[in-house]
């Protein structure tokens, strides 16, 4: 039995007086320790993040905690952007999508980086006067704010209230709030360095990609192009907007191996010999190479780009591995990639028409490429938007992103 069950059964044997006060000591402890509980388990997920997207999930779980730990009807949480105070994320008991929030309330916690906390809003004069319109025609009895602090900086604002007047916030609650307001405050930071490292290596990769571009010409928008339908597939198939996003990035680095290849193969004007092709599908190696070493964030993209030339039927390269063993997103990949190569010119071909191509893949489904990915596939890039970007990378040999389903 845990020792505060054992606690209230001792408090129903003691007089109602001291039993009522036990009991109530036994219920204090029982909070604190469900505090301690959800600020561990927010603490490993702090240690784990790897992404803006682990963040938002983050957030989302601090938020949740406070509305169930202190008994609010409503939290947010507001950040510092270009020298604005913005609500990122709330959540409500009514289910709410968009909590209003008194922006001047928050405001006043950013200008004098202390905590605001108030049993009645109504009845506090200060906060009174400060409150917006929408906090005092939903009555809102308790209010408490606390700065979210980054090294020695405030970069937000962790807000929660509540209707019920039997239920005020005290310095306890204060105190859980400030501790959820650190921990947000090293995710956010964590959030922007590695965005900041995730900004520079894809610049870095971007610099790799139109250095390809000017040694073969074949090459130019190719990437783009497959990205963009790799990206269009996975929307298709419902992936969240984090997982779209990593398959538009694999489609644009698939071939980034091939900047390890001299150019007298990336200019063959012809059909290659086996000597030839033995040197040009050594880009999958060495593209898996040079992804894996640019950190953990790009782990899960390595494999793509070693195995995108696979085939369902195991008679693919460099690892001949066959059905499911090709990871799905490679699988992905590999038909965007054929697609696009079907339907560009060559110097040594004419770029078949959509519908040939289109024909071409269902002729192929189940040998060369997964079957039950083909007609998704040819679904998602019939689309308009994708057509009208195809026509954007053609003239501009850039890729404006298509809206991310979440």
């Amino acid at each position: 039995m845990h020792p505060l069950e054992q606690l209230r059964q001792f408090a129903r044997q003691l007089p109602p007086a001291q039993g009522v006060q036990l009991e109530r000591l036994a219920r204090e402890l029982e909070g604190e320790r469900g505090a301690l509980k959800a600020m561990q388990a927010i603490g490993i997920k702090l240690s784990r993040v790897r992404d803006a997207f682990d963040v938002l999930t983050l957030f989302q779980d601090v938020l949740a905690e406070a509305l169930s730990l202190m008994g609010a009807g409503r939290t947010a949480l507001a950040l510092l952007s270009d020298g604005e105070l913005r609500v990122v994320d709330s959540r409500s008991v009514a289910g709410d999508e968009d909590p209003q929030v008194s922006k001047t309330l928050l405001e006043r916690v950013l200008r004098t980086q202390q905590p605001i906390i108030t049993t009645n809003v109504q009845e506090d004069e200060g906060l009174n006067m400060l409150a917006s319109a929408s906090i005092l025609a939903l009555d809102i009895r308790s209010v408490l704010a606390v700065p979210l602090r980054s090294r020695d900086a405030v970069i937000g604002v962790l807000y929660a209230d509540t209707q019920f007047i039997e239920r005020v916030f005290t310095d306890g609650d204060a105190t859980m709030l400030e501790t959820f307001a650190s921990q947000v405050g090293v995710a956010v930071m964590q959030a922007r360095a590695l965005q900041e490292e995730h900004d520079s290596f894809v610049t870095l990769v971007r610099v790799m990609l139109s250095t390809l571009d000017k040694r073969d010409p074949y090459t130019a928008g190719h990437s783009e192009r497959v990205g963009l339908y790799t990206q269009a597939l996975a929307q298709r198939l419902g992936w969240s907007a984090s997982d779209q996003e990593r398959a538009l990035f694999a489609g644009r680095v698939h071939d980034i191996g091939k900047i390890g290849i001299r150019d007298q193969y990336l200019e063959i004007k012809g059909p290659l010999t086996l000597e030839e092709r033995a040197v040009l599908e050594q880009h999958t190696l060495i593209g898996f190479d040079i992804i894996q070493q640019s950190g953990k964030r790009l782990e899960a993209i390595a494999p793509v780009v070693r195995s995108h030339h696979e085939r369902w039927d195991g008679m693919g390269y460099p690892d001949g591995i066959a059905g499911d063993e090709i990871p799905l997103l490679a699988r992905m990949v590999g038909i965007a990639d054929a697609f696009d190569a079907m339907t560009t010119a060559r110097l040594y071909s004419v770029a078949k028409t959509w519908d040939r191509a289109f024909e071409i893949l269902r002729e192929v489904a189940g040998l060369q490429f997964d079957a039950s990915l083909v007609e998704p596939f040819i679904t998602a890039v019939k689309e308009q938007r994708v057509a009208n970007e195809v026509d954007r990378i053609n003239r501009t040999g850039e890729l404006e992103l298509l809206a991310l389903s979440a």
